[in-house]
């Protein structure tokens, strides 16, 4: 399900679901970098954004989810730039170790961190939803900080 419309404080809004497998996760990739290029954004603000949600399903795929469940990507832009949220199925806040040197993976959230102005996690009863944000502007390049 592919969602845009133009509503409240949000100029721009996207939403799809995906099933809570590991080759879904390119799948999601591919249909961020889609929706942005509809959006007109290319360049290294629309890489930064599919990178944060490519390593946050990859997250709600590894840990977040059993094996089948739905995982929400949703793209919301506003006024302050442009938010990434990944919803899986699983509320608690319970993360894994962090990665050790000679580890090919664990650095997800480091990365998401490192490429976003802001991040964060809200829980309800049944699900955790895993938020980063950039300050863009309209045309999809970064605020100057």
């Amino acid at each position: 399900m592919v969602v845009v419309e133009r509503s409240g404080s949000h100029l721009r809004h996207w939403q799809a679901t995906f099933t809570a497998t590991p080759a879904e996760v390119p799948v999601a990739r591919r249909q961020v970098r889609s929706v942005l290029r509809q959006w007109g954004w290319e360049g290294d603000a629309a890489d930064d954004l599919v990178s944060i949600c490519s390593e946050l399903v990859a997250n709600a795929v590894r840990h977040g989810s059993r094996p089948h469940d739905d995982v929400d990507v949703r793209l919301r832009q506003s006024s302050e730039g442009v938010r990434v949220e990944v919803v899986d199925r699983r509320p608690d806040l319970a993360l894994p170790a962090g990665p050790i040197a000679q580890d090919e993976s664990g650095r997800g959230l480091a990365i998401v961190n490192a490429l976003a102005d802001r991040a964060g996690t809200t829980t309800t009863g049944t699900t955790k939803t895993v938020w980063a944000r950039l300050a863009l502007t309209t045309d999809g390049t970064r605020k100057p900080s």
